[in-house]
């Protein structure tokens, strides 16, 4: 077994949090935090050390602006290393002093979740209006005008601001017209991924798991929007198959799109605010905690590389290691899945 270290690490620092989002994949709310800001920046020095190509970390929570000194502190640490910093926030915290601070920090990137345009009412079965769907999500009347003002404050303040959208059946035809209210706002990427029912999304949003070949239309459709637009459209899953779209990533085809390998297990790393060590932050199986035993033993152990060899055979393939398998093998087949996911690039393609 080769050792291995990573090039990304990914701090959960805090779990409080005061939102009650419906999609929330790790159940924040409580204060289960263990690790302090020196906890990481220890483990920050060591993977340093022993990787000159160690160059990012992200800072999540929780919201993690909960514990703004916490997330301030690493940040100046992992710049004083040269080491980039993305803050994944709901931003209905920050105000332009904060984005000031943050920068000066050495937060490099703030990710803030969208997942309407505005321009939907949405109806849940107690037959409440809500004004988006976002807003449902976030279980929060005002939360679409919140995140909507958080992107415009973060990109008035002069910092680099991607925008996550979890794609499920509710949202799946507002794909288009949301990234167009983005790049509009001025955000520099739009994160595509499926809503991944894990966490508080278990008991509340199984309802809301969508079909592979919706999946393969909906990438389809944001692929050809992002055609001469200046923000970039990045998606992910699946990992291994080819998505929808044959010039999609080529300087010449004016195509503003890519597809980025999943880094899970290998090439990034998750640890929580309590300590444990997760191969991908939507997966609840834990492999060690820090509290009991170095990072790095537990990154190279028996534990890590059996997980390893039951979900990335292949190493980055869609056929076990994506997240896929392991959520929706809880709610459906993922075999049906990305047969239906491959029919419909292929229909598309063709």
């Amino acid at each position: 077994m080769s050792f291995i270290v990573p090039d990304e690490l990914r701090f959960a620092i805090t779990r409080k949090c005061d939102g009650g989002c419906r999609h929330c994949y790790n159940l924040s709310g409580k204060d289960t935090d263990r690790l302090s800001a020196d906890d990481f920046i220890g483990l920050i020095k060591v993977v340093n050390t022993v990787n000159p190509g160690f160059d990012r970390i992200t800072l999540t929570g929780g919201e993690p602006m909960n514990e703004k000194v916490k997330l301030l502190t690493i940040s100046r640490f992992a710049k004083s290393l040269g080491i980039r910093v993305r803050l994944v926030t709901r931003g209905w915290e920050l105000t332009p002093e904060i984005c000031t601070e943050l920068k000066e920090a050495g937060v490099t990137r703030v990710q803030i979740g969208l997942d309407s345009s505005g321009e939907y009412v949405y109806g849940d079965d107690t037959e409440i209006r809500w004004d988006t769907f976002h807003s449902w999500l976030r279980s929060d009347e005002s939360g679409f005008k919140k995140s909507v003002n958080a992107i415009r404050m973060a990109v008035e303040g002069g910092m680099d601001v991607s925008v996550r959208y979890s794609l499920c059946l509710s949202n799946l035809k507002d794909v288009v017209k949301t990234y167009q209210l983005i790049s509009a706002l001025g955000a520099s990427k739009f994160k595509f991924r499926v809503l991944f029912p894990d966490g508080r999304a278990k008991a509340r949003l199984r309802q809301e798991i969508i079909s592979g070949k919706d999946m393969a239309n909906a990438q389809h459709s944001l692929i050809k929007a992002s055609k001469g637009n200046k923000t970039i459209v990045e998606i992910t899953q699946p990992c291994m198959y080819s998505i929808p779209g044959h010039p999609v990533s080529t300087a010449s085809s004016g195509y503003s799109a890519f597809k980025e390998a999943c880094s899970c297990g290998k090439t990034a790393a998750y640890i929580d605010s309590n300590g444990d060590v997760k191969y991908c932050l939507f997966d609840e199986s834990v492999i060690g905690n820090v509290c009991d035993n170095p990072f790095l033993e537990i990154w190279n152990s028996d534990l890590a590389e059996k997980v390893r060899e039951q979900r990335c055979p292949m190493d980055q393939s869609g056929n076990n290691c994506s997240s896929f398998k392991v959520l929706y093998s809880e709610f459906g087949d993922f075999r049906t899945f990305m047969n239906d996911y491959v029919k419909g690039v292929h229909e598309i393609n063709d």
